[in-house]
């Protein structure tokens, strides 16, 4: 299926259906190709998106040509999002390798200056036919965070209105890596405010009830990382020690990584929607 260029499309489509896209961070091929072939056995989209921190390790050029040829051997839709990108320069490189979605992470700033920011980056990426997803909150623990800063839902709803943004990512609980609850009843209070796509980070660790009510709510993207790196750490750990070459290891890792993937996008009740 070919990749997801924009992904607009994706957003109201969930949006629309009351359903979330399981946002999986990847960092590598095989947790690449194992969110991916999770999706296709149960038949849903996904988003696969990388940290700042991946970039790091390889170009926005070389994560955009992968996940592009792995989608274009899959029968499901694909898209690529860049998660906390912390500024311009960031995002204009991954929409220029081809990226689908940006995010501005800028709640640490002043709410004006995270407008006039995120307004900013949501033109560039509209303007290269993608979406883009703006922050109203903190969640502890994740790349460039300092600590966990719960939404308003009134500058929630300013954020959406005047950036153009998508969706928003809004704290209401959850953290990076982190068991965690919702407070349901601020999640209902910022649909209500903002009216649009909203987005929960650190939904390794969020209950399975929280997860089905967010849906209800607007939530149409949930960002799953931790539980993927536990994940494929543990199966490595695991499997190497008696491994005479890699090739052992990659299978196991792999289907461990897909287990994970399989059970996030069943209580994201993605599958049913595909």
């Amino acid at each position: 299926m070919p990749f997801i260029s924009d992904g607009r499309s994706l957003i109201r489509e969930a949006f629309s259906g009351r359903y979330a896209l399981p946002a999986f961070n990847v960092s590598n091929l095989e947790m690449g190709r194992a969110c991916i072939e999770a999706a296709e056995e149960e038949r849903a989209p996904i988003i696969l998106q990388t940290y700042p921190g991946d970039l790091e390790q390889a170009t926005p050029r070389v994560f955009a040509g992968m996940v592009r040829a792995l989608a274009d051997e899959a029968s499901v839709p694909v898209m690529l999002h860049l998660d906390h990108g912390d500024g311009l320069d960031r995002a204009v490189a991954c929409l220029r390798a081809g990226y689908s979605s940006v995010m501005f992470d800028g709640d640490e700033l002043p709410l004006e200056e995270n407008i006039a920011a995120s307004k900013t980056i949501a033109a560039v990426a509209h303007a290269a036919g993608a979406s883009m997803e703006t922050a109203a909150g903190g969640f502890g623990g994740g790349e460039g965070a300092s600590g966990v800063h719960l939404t308003d839902p009134a500058a929630a709803a300013t954020l959406m209105r005047e950036t153009e943004a998508d969706m928003v990512a809004c704290s209401v609980g959850s953290r990076h890596g982190q068991p965690s609850t919702l407070d349901l009843g601020r999640l209902e209070a910022i649909a209500q405010a903002v009216r649009g796509p909203l987005v929960l980070h650190g939904g390794s660790g969020i209950p399975a009830d929280d997860l089905a009510r967010a849906t209800e709510l607007g939530v149409v993207k949930v960002n799953i990382g931790a539980a993927l790196f536990r994940a494929l750490v543990g199966a490595w750990r695991e499997a190497a020690p008696g491994a005479a070459v890699h090739y052992e290891v990659l299978p196991v890792a792999r289907e461990a990584l897909k287990r994970v993937a399989r059970a996030k996008i069943r209580l994201l009740r993605t599958h049913v929607r595909a």
